[in-house]
Order: structure tokens, then sequence, then C-alpha cells
């Protein structure tokens, strides 16, 4: 009995690591992703704080191709987000509070580094505080560079699922500058999702 449980353990560990493999070299590279007209300035360990500030969580322009399956009846880029780009899991509050959904356009988000490998991302809904989660990177060629984000679930041949994430944040004047690549894809016996695609977009700093 303890025979097969190694092997049905070897063939899950096995499992994950073709479907990691696979995540890595399907989704975009964000070195291959930017937009013209939007030179970036060159951000380091030096001057991580360049960063600091508060911005729109509404792009005021994007490019790119994101597509949910099965259709959802909306376009998936200009839904794109700050906050969708840095986080796999966004609370409730971001959607709305008790006067009901919050309008992309009051919706603020301030990002204050405490280090070059760590800062603190803050959601406001106009200048009321909702939430705020911690992220963590490094800097490279000028950009900050998110930790990818990723997980599976590997319950075969019941349900899979598995997500993976790519994410830099860059600077142009005011800007901020994001690149996102996304992989995400999940079934069940007779169901089944996937969510993939890449962005460049810009979103302004409030004055």
């Amino acid at each position: 009995m303890t025979r097969y449980k190694r092997k049905d353990s070897r063939v899950q560990q096995s499992f994950i690591w073709i479907i990691v493999i696979l995540l890595f070299s399907s989704c975009t590279s964000l070195s291959k992703l930017g937009l013209d007209n939007y030179p970036k300035d060159a951000l380091s360990k030096a001057n991580y704080s360049d960063l600091n500030g508060i911005y729109s969580d509404s792009h005021s322009k994007i490019s790119g191709e994101l597509e949910y399956a099965p259709g959802q009846g909306f376009d998936e880029l200009e839904m794109q987000t700050i906050v969708k780009q840095l986080f796999l899991y966004i609370p409730q509050s971001y959607w709305q509070n008790n006067q009901g959904e919050i309008p992309p356009n009051e919706k603020w988000i301030k990002i204050e580094f405490e280090s070059s490998k760590k800062a603190t991302v803050s959601m406001y809904h106009n200048d009321k505080f909702i939430f705020s989660k911690k992220i963590r990177g490094r800097f490279k060629d000028g950009y900050f560079y998110l930790r990818p984000k990723w997980y599976i679930i590997p319950i075969v041949p019941f349900y899979c699922a598995y997500v993976f994430q790519r994410t830099r944040i860059g600077k142009s004047g005011s800007n901020l500058l994001m690149d996102y690549s996304t992989n995400m894809c999940g079934f069940a016996t007779f169901a089944g999702f996937s969510y993939r695609g890449y962005s460049s977009s810009v979103y302004k700093r409030k004055l």
C-alpha cells in the first residue's frame, strides 16, 4: 500500500512540474512589451522611491491582447486596472462598498516603497481608505519586476486549475507604466475556463 502511495505522489509531483514548465514557457515575456511614445525613466535601487505616488486605477492608454473563455460579453483589455495586475486575490471591498459598486474613476492607488524590494499598495475610494497589500520584487532594466505569482490545483481527473502571472512597473515622467502577462486555466469533468494574454498600460498620477 505504501508503495502505491509513493508512486501516486511521484506522478502528482511530475504533473505539477510539467504544468510549471508549460506556464513559464507559454507566458509572453515582459521584455517584449511596452507602449510607444512613453520613454521609460531609468529606475533602479538608487531611486526606487520615484515610483511613490497616487495614481488613477483607470488606464489612460492600453494595448495588448487579453481573452477570457468562455466569453463574458465585455472587453477584458478595457477592464484592466493597476490592482488587477498586482494581485491574484482582490478583496470584495475593491469592487463595492455600502453604497454599491465603486465607479472606476473614483478609485485611486497609492504606492509606497519601503525598500528596493518591498512596497505597500493601498486603494482609496476618492479619499476614503479601502485596503492595502504588500508587493515584493526587484529592480531590473529600469523596471520593478514583481515576483511571479502562481498556484496549481492538481486534483486529476476531477479538477485541475493553474494560474501564472507576471507584472512589472515602470515610470515615464509623472505616468505609471505597467506590463502584464497571464496564463490561467481550469477544468473539471464537464466544464472549463481560460484567461490568458498580455497588456501594456499607462496610469496618470494624481495632482
